[in-house]
């Protein structure tokens, strides 16, 4: 199991420690348990290895690994790259042209693309859910153009009203704490719910 925290370490393990960080199965306090295996991340401009903090749950004693929140589940490129990508294709860019402009391999390039495109509607339908929670203000989101356009302002949306309401941080970090790290995830693991 994987939970998105802060990308400070010093945060995580304050949470840790003041038991303010919860299991994603029961919901129980979890625990300080170790890392996880380190792994080399590929940032915009370099590469930097990473040794994420593992917690065990005090109640039911599954582990989960802290992915910080410039992180998706399963890719090795930051959720910034991810998201420039996205950006370029809703802009009518095509997989080798957006591969070239972010120093990433086409095939790379083309599976986040396909990923994204295989979940449109759940994406549409949870991060316009998140925007209407964070914004009461917020009565619909007018329509970008294309299902994919669609998708992505939901996103931007979302990210802001979260902004508004919490205060500014990365608005892609802030998109992956919201979809749990889970945005091009092939898994059936499900997007957590705004609460």
């Amino acid at each position: 199991m994987t939970l998105i925290v802060s990308s400070d370490p010093d945060v995580v393990e304050a949470e840790l420690l003041g038991g303010k960080l919860f299991c994603p199965s029961c919901n129980g306090v979890l625990r300080k348990w170790a890392h996880a295996r380190s792994r080399t991340i590929r940032m915009r401009d370099c590469t930097k290895t990473l040794c994420p903090r593992r917690s065990r749950c005090s109640d039911c004693f599954k582990t989960s690994v802290l992915l910080p929140d410039y992180l998706l589940v399963r890719r090795v490129d930051e959720a910034a790259v991810i998201g420039s990508a996205l950006v370029q294709k809703a802009e009518g860019l095509g997989h080798r042209k957006i591969a070239a402009n972010i120093c990433r391999p086409e095939t790379t390039v083309r599976g986040w693309l396909r990923r994204f495109r295989e979940k449109l509607e759940i994406l549409l339908e949870r991060f316009t859910n998140w925007a209407l929670v964070l914004d009461v203000t917020l009565s619909e989101i007018a329509p970008a153009g294309s299902l994919f356009a669609d998708a992505l302002s939901a996103i931007g949306i979302a990210v802001r009203s979260l902004s508004i309401r919490f205060g500014p941080s990365p608005p892609w970090s802030q998109m992956s704490v919201m979809c749990g790290g889970r945005l091009l995830s092939n898994t059936n693991s499900p997007f957590p719910a705004p609460s």
